[in-house]
């Protein structure tokens, strides 16, 4: 069976790259910090690099991403203790810290319990540091989700009670003033709008509510049973797309807003392996590069906390460009919690891998991923079998610089980029000649990476500018 799946699934990945026209890619599965740490459920902050998680030990960490490798800051991600007392990782109504963001502010939504009840707790940062509290007057509450948008002029978070009658949502602007919808639950907020992606409580009916408005109103997608809603601007199309999980969880359907406010379907597909990976757990959208992808789980059981091995996998939602390919590694292992993250010019999907370091304990190592999607500032080659050299002069720089590398001298088009250490980019060039005098001008005094690449290999060197 082994032998079987790894044919078909190698056979079904060829073709996807033929049809895409993708270059050859290779799986690069690596840890993303110390293989001895225990970091359970990382939600990552793209905006400023950082990563904010949850201990065994019930407490709140704040780390950071390296600009270069992607790795956590420190190895074992305890860089800010944040908070204590969170609530401990169990099946159904539990979710990990969740980043909020709005103008100016960076907070941190989690669940508390004191004294036996169930809070969300609230952190913000300031000055560097983080101010922490619990807000008890929202007793009860299962979990938290939040809106992530730097854009917006205020944050919210929702949750849902033991009660299981609807969903509530608060503003950071108004912490306590507590909003609620009756009879829907699965809450979600859409990745760059303040829309809850939810279902009917009862029917499981897949829909969204706008709370921007005074009368907040359900939209209805479907009469499928659904998991795992999500909404998102798809810039491809320039239309909102709307996905789900359905088909006791084997099939994904992705729809599609029109012009007049219907939503038809767009997309879907099922596990791109055969028993017993056909379930698809943790499908997660993403966008690069101006189009829209999703990360998700093959895996052997229907609820990403099975304890069942699981594969991550990515693919387009563009039919005449798809693709559907495997980023995890070959081993039979625990995956869970895929999360995608585009750093720059990087798209890189991190997982948890749950590795038993005692009969009775096991450990949550956090892996990442290449993608293999085209990009500048990170990407790897099949048949890179050198680490070639690239000298910047002068260094420290004004207003040129000039780069001396062996790729450079190579025939072809060569592309050169210059990134901010947080990934951003600043300027890209591309030339044909063996040599590259870089135009510095309009680019602040700072620490930067310059990158040069061909078709076949790369390299990069820091560039101080000091005007």
């Amino acid at each position: 069976m082994k032998i079987q799946t790894f044919i078909l699934s190698g056979l079904f990945l060829t073709a996807a790259l033929m049809l895409s026209g993708q270059n050859p890619f290779i799986v690069k599965d690596i840890l993303a910090a110390d293989p001895g740490a225990s970091i359970i459920d990382p939600e990552y902050n793209v905006d400023l690099n950082m990563v904010c998680w949850q201990s065994e030990d019930k407490e709140l960490w704040v780390c950071s991403l390296d600009p270069l490798t992607h790795m956590f800051v420190p190895p074992d991600g305890k860089g800010y203790l944040v908070d204590y007392d969170l609530t401990a990782p169990t099946f159904g109504g539990w979710n990990g810290p969740e980043w909020m963001l709005s103008q100016g502010t960076t907070q941190i939504v989690y669940n508390q319990k004191k004294g036996g009840e169930r809070y969300p707790g609230l952190a913000t940062q300031i000055l560097g540091g983080w101010n922490s509290m619990t807000l008890m007057q929202f007793p009860g509450t299962l979990y938290a989700m939040a809106t992530r948008n730097y854009a917006d002029s205020t944050g919210l978070f929702l949750y849902e009670s033991n009660a299981y009658d609807g969903i509530r949502w608060v503003r950071n602007t108004d912490l306590n003033t507590s909003h609620f919808y009756p009879d829907i639950s699965l809450g979600f907020f859409a990745d760059d709008n303040q829309q809850i992606c939810c279902a009917l409580n009862h029917s499981r009916q897949p829909g969204f509510l706008e709370v921007a408005t005074t009368l907040p109103f359900f939209t209805q997608i479907s009469n499928d049973t659904i998991g795992a809603p999500c909404m998102w601007n798809d810039p491809e199309s320039n239309s909102r797309m709307f996905m789900y999980r359905t088909n006791g969880n084997q099939t994904i359907k992705v729809f599609q807003e029109n012009t007049d406010g219907n939503w038809y379907l767009y997309h879907s597909f099922n596990s791109p392996l055969p028993s017993p990976y056909i379930y698809i757990t943790s499908p997660e959208p993403f966008v690069f590069n101006g189009h829209s992808y999703i990360s998700f789980m093959a895996a052997q059981a229907p609820m990403g906390l099975s304890e069942m091995p699981a594969e991550i996998w990515i693919t387009s939602i563009n039919s005449l460009n798809p693709l559907m390919r495997r980023v995890s590694d070959s081993t039979s292992s625990i995956r869970i919690d895929p999360e995608p993250v585009v750093l720059g010019d990087s798209a890189f999907i991190y997982y948890t891998e749950k590795v038993y370091s005692k009969w009775w304990h096991q450990l949550h190592r956090v892996r990442k991923c290449n993608t293999g999607l085209e990009n500048l500032y990170t990407r790897s080659f099949a048949g890179e079998n050198s680490n070639p050299s690239l000298v910047l002069t002068p260094n420290p720089a004004k207003q040129n610089c000039t780069l001396t590398s062996g790729i450079l001298e190579e025939i072809g088009i060569k592309k050169i980029g210059i990134f901010e250490l947080t990934g951003r980019k600043v300027k890209v060039f591309e030339t044909v000649e063996h040599s590259y005098k870089a135009d510095l001008s309009g680019i602040p005094d700072g620490i930067y990476v310059v990158r040069v690449m061909n078709d076949r290999q790369s390299a990069t060197a820091k560039l101080i500018i000091n005007k």
